[in-house]
C-alpha cells in the first residue's frame, strides 16, 4: 500500500505513512497562470500494481480541492494501480443532500457519482453530515468513520461531571454516545423555538442543573459558529464551571472563533480534518483513519 497526500491532506498523509509504516507517494500540484490545476506523481513508477490511498480534504477552496482529487484519481488509474482508496476527511457539499427547492442540484450525489464513474474502489470519510448520502457511491466499501471515541478519550481526561449537549435533533445520537463513552454525566437536547407572533427565539434545556458543572456542546460541523455561540450564551447565564465546544470539522468561517469565545465557550476542540486556527485544540484523526485502512486490507 502507498499513500499520497494532495494539497488538502493537512499533514495526514505524512502521519499515516509514519503510523502504518507505508511508503509515501510524492505529488506535485500547482496552478497554471490561467488558474488551471496541475497534478503529477513524482515517483510514478511505484504506482503500478500497488494499492494507492489518496488523501484530500475538501476545505478550504472546495471546488479546487475536488478537481485536484479527480485529476489524481484518473492519474493513478492510468498509471496502473491495483486499487485506489480515496480518504476524504472532510466531505464538502454533504449538507446539500437533497433538493430543498425544486430545481436544485443534489451536490453530494454529484460528487460521489463522479468518483464512482472514475473507478474509485473504496471511499473513507469522517462524520459525514448524513451517512445515508454514501449510497450514491457505487464502488466497493464506503466507510463513514465515527470520531466519538476520540472525543470521549479527550473529554474523559478533562471533565469530572459533564453535561453533553446536542445543539439540535440531528446531533442527539452523537451526544448520547459521547455521554455513554465518557462513562458519566448527563446528555440533553437543546431545543430552540420561535414565537410565531413576535419572532422571538426561545431556548429550552430541559430539567438539567447546569450551575457549577462542565458542559460539552458536540456537533459535526462548526461553520459560522452562530448556533453554538447562541447556545453557549444561554448556558453561560446558568453559571456552568466551563463550556467546551467539540466538533468533527472546524470550518470557523470569518469571526467564528471570536464569536464562540465571547459567548462564553472556554475551549474549542476539533479534528484535524481541515486546517485549524492556533487557538483550537486539535484531536488527531490519524488513528481512526489508520484503523479503517487496516480493516480494508485484511
Amino acid at each position: 500500500m502507498l499513500v499520497a497526500g494532495l494539497s488538502g491532506a493537512n499533514g495526514l498523509d505524512v502521519s499515516l505513512s509514519n503510523f502504518l509504516g507505508i511508503k509515501l507517494l510524492h505529488v506535485e500540484s500547482k496552478l497554471f497562470p490561467d488558474g488551471e490545476s496541475y497534478i503529477r506523481f513524482i515517483n510514478f513508477e511505484d504506482v503500478r500494481g500497488n494499492d494507492v490511498v489518496l488523501i484530500q480534504s475538501l476545505y478550504p477552496n472546495q471546488d479546487k480541492r475536488y478537481l485536484e482529487l479527480l485529476l489524481a484519481i484518473d492519474a493513478v488509474k492510468d498509471l496502473g494501480c491495483r486499487t485506489v482508496t480515496v480518504v476524504i476527511p472532510y466531505m464538502a457539499y454533504s449538507r446539500q443532500d437533497r433538493a430543498f427547492l425544486l430545481g436544485e442540484a443534489v451536490s453530494i450525489r454529484t460528487l460521489l457519482k463522479v468518483m464512482s464513474n472514475l473507478g474509485v474502489d473504496n471511499l473513507i470519510t469522517i462524520d459525514i453530515h448524513k451517512e445515508e448520502s454514501l449510497k450514491y457511491f457505487k464502488g466497493g466499501v464506503a466507510a463513514n468513520l465515527d470520531p466519538i471515541p476520540l472525543f470521549a478519550e479527550v473529554m474523559r481526561n478533562l471533565t469530572k461531571d459533564p453535561i453533553v449537549v446536542a445543539p439540535d435533533q440531528g446531533a442527539m445520537n452523537r451526544a448520547l454516545k459521547l455521554s455513554r463513552m465518557i462513562g458519566y454525566g448527563d446528555y440533553v437536547l437543546f431545543r430552540k423555538s420561535r414565537d410565531r407572533i413576535t419572532g422571538e427565539i426561545k431556548h429550552e434545556l430541559g430539567e438539567v442543573e447546569v450551575a457549577g458543572r462542565e458542559v460539552i456542546i458536540v456537533d459535526d460541523i462548526i461553520s459560522t459558529g452562530t448556533t453554538i455561540a447562541n447556545i453557549a450564551r444561554y448556558l453561560h447565564e446558568k453559571h456552568p464551571s466551563k463550556i467546551y465546544a467539540v466538533c468533527s470539522h472546524g470550518l470557523f468561517v470569518n469571526n467564528a472563533i471570536s464569536k464562540l469565545i465571547s459567548s462564553g465557550v472556554s475551549e474549542i476542540f476539533a479534528l484535524n480534518t481541515v486546517p485549524l486556527p492556533k487557538n483550537v485544540n486539535i484531536i488527531d484523526s490519524t488513528p481512526l483513519i489508520a484503523d479503517a485502512l487496516r480493516r480494508l486490507t485484511k
